[in-house]
């Protein structure tokens, strides 16, 4: 994940407070970090087809703390210097905590981390833990000689078998099927066809992914869910389609898909991350069209697929994993990465616990998280055919949506992203003050 498609991924959390905190809290929370989930090293297995294993690590970047204060526009960029081909799970060092005061007194911090070492569950779980007197979860300690070459034996026999299942299965499901000739033909999904839209200047230079944030106040967020028959979750899912819709990746009558992560994190749960995904199938509706309820049947009969899924213990479509972890990551990185479709990734984080929100006895302003395609160029970005990556998070009185545009002709820049997703907001009522 780390290397294999090309570009990093990396997650970062972001709280912005409007009091200091004392640089002494800081180095806590750091040296707690250090001792807990987010304190592990990948290493190479000892037995051909075995997957790399996760050991402890002793080590961590220091703290990172800006001296001098910077200005509120400037917010994003620094959060963006925060990333950096330094935080690598096989070095141990695959996360980093860094702060910077703001000139208007406030202070804003960042906890960043491969996604290899953590999704967005396993840094929320690793933060609680470092900021609270709780007992943390953290890695068994590494195993060694024979019980190691033990490990991965059982690793590798285990990989083969599933692989070699899928490989099974695939072949099985290729074979022709003897069907009625009177049988009704499937209706196909109408999708966009984004190859019509002509592609923008973003080619002829320079491109990095659009990355915008924005508060909304959390009272107007809810007060319009509950107006339009929706949840948090299916006006945040509503706001992303209307803003891929103002971008013209989609129109009216057309229907784009969400991939929509879900957490099977347990409390004393150490695994970098425990995260699946569940797509849906969403309307693109006129601008008028406000109601919500479409969005939450469809999300909540999706969510209830998966469930029932997961019960039967039926492996996920597409390619076997255990196949792609077998290979090298040069191998890896020139498969072509799947085009399934997907609009993009709508995470929503919903409401932060309060020992995630606050620090040394300051509580957040607000809360962005975000993740994000490390160095991705207009190339690549165009390879995935993607549209949006966004995170919602409701921390205190503000609901933060942070998103990423991984579409260069046709979000081209920063400001072309913030106007989609000010008027999107503006459809339900909200305004945004963006970061």
């Amino acid at each position: 994940m780390h290397h294999g498609i090309g570009y990093p991924v990396y997650n970062q959390f972001l709280w912005w407070f409007d009091r200091a905190i004392q640089r002494k809290d800081l180095e806590t929370l750091r040296d707690n970090l250090s001792d807990g989930l987010l304190a592990r090293r990948v290493v190479a297995p000892s037995v051909p087809t075995a997957r790399e294993r996760w050991v402890a690590s002793p080590v961590s970047h220091p703290l990172d703390v800006r001296a001098q204060a910077i200005d509120p526009s400037e917010v994003r960029a620094w959060a963006q210097g925060r990333l950096d081909t330094d935080i690598d799970p096989e070095t141990g060092l695959g996360w980093r905590l860094s702060a910077t005061p703001v000139i208007d007194g406030g202070t804003v911090l960042s906890l960043a981390a491969s996604h290899m070492v953590a999704d967005g569950g396993a840094l929320v779980a690793a933060f609680r833990s470092a900021n609270s007197s709780s007992d943390q979860p953290c890695l068994t300690p590494a195993e060694h000689g024979l019980a190691a070459l033990g490990s991965d034996l059982m690793d590798a026999f285990g990989q083969l078998r599933s692989a070699a299942g899928w490989l099974v299965d695939s072949a099985v499901s290729a074979l022709p099927v003897r069907t009625r000739s009177d049988a009704p033909m499937p209706t196909p999904r109408s999708s966009p066809n984004r190859s019509d839209i002509a592609t923008g200047p973003a080619g002829e230079r320079e491109w990095a992914a659009p990355y915008a944030v924005a508060e909304v106040d959390a009272a107007a967020w809810r007060a319009a869910s509950d107006r339009w028959g929706g949840t948090s979750n299916s006006l945040f899912i509503a706001v992303l389609t209307a803003a891929s819709g103002c971008a013209g990746r989609a129109s009216i009558g057309d229907t784009v898909q969400w991939s929509l992560p879900v957490s099977d994190r347990t409390a004393a749960d150490t695994r970098s991350n425990a995260t699946k995904i569940v797509k849906i199938e969403v309307p693109v509706t006129d601008a008028a069209d406000l109601d919500l309820t479409p969005i939450r049947q469809i999300s909540k009969a999706a969510f209830t697929a998966f469930t029932e899924r997961q019960a039967t213990g039926r492996a996920p479509a597409g390619i076997s994993q255990a196949l792609v972890q077998m290979l090298p990551d040069a191998v890896v990185a020139r498969i072509p990465q799947p085009r399934d479709g997907a609009e993009g990734l709508a995470s929503n984080m919903g409401v932060l616990p309060e020992d995630f929100t606050t620090v040394a006895g300051v509580r957040a302003r607000a809360v962005s998280g975000r993740a994000s395609f490390f160095g991705a160029d207009a190339e690549f970005a165009r390879s995935l055919d993607g549209g949006l990556t966004a995170w919602a998070c409701e921390a205190g009185s503000t609901v933060t949506v942070t998103a990423h545009a991984m579409d260069p002709d046709r979000f081209p820049d920063d400001r072309t992203l913030r106007d989609h997703l000010a008027e999107a907001l503006g459809r339900w009522g909200m305004t945004a003050h963006f970061w």
